[in-house]
């Protein structure tokens, strides 16, 4: 039949995935580099929420910046209103700035934490009124950005 002895390769085309012991072909431990990756997704998960944290507070402050901006017209309206004998429009403007004052000095004292737990809290109870801020503010946004857009347009 066939002379030549029948010589089984050694070589089938399939790497071992590992010898004994778990290690690979390279010398490294299943369990070792399983460990590595989890270090290096926890390094990562860390680096990018200090960087979010970092973008939130500097959001924070121009939010808290603008919202002071805010409180100011509204007193300057109150003031006015009361120059012109219109007690009732400024009773409503000062009411107005004070929650403004309010909300500015929430932003300014509060953590990142602790605000997205507020507003949790705040849209669980008052749903209606949480979902009606958010189209307001929504509207307001677009109104916005498509005043900002028509104004890059004229100076071109």
């Amino acid at each position: 039949m066939n002379d030549i002895p029948h010589r089984e390769s050694s070589d089938s085309g399939v790497k071992p995935e590992a010898s004994a012991g778990g290690r690979s072909e390279h010398g490294l431990d299943r369990e070792e580099i399983r460990q590595q990756a989890e270090q290096a997704g926890a390094e990562l998960r860390e680096a990018v929420r200090r960087q979010a944290e970092g973008l939130f507070e500097r959001q924070k402050d121009a939010a808290a910046e603008q919202a002071r901006k805010v409180t100011t017209v509204l007193n300057k309206m109150a003031d006015e209103f009361e120059r012109q004998e219109q007690p009732y429009f400024s009773g409503c403007a000062t009411e107005l700035a004070k929650c403004s004052d309010t909300f500015t000095r929430t932003l300014k004292e509060r953590d990142a934490a602790t605000l997205w737990q507020q507003t949790r809290t705040c849209s669980r109870q008052h749903p209606a009124l949480f979902m009606g801020g958010a189209v307001a503010a929504g509207f307001l946004l677009s109104r916005f950005l498509r005043s900002s857009s028509e104004g890059e347009t004229r100076h071109v």
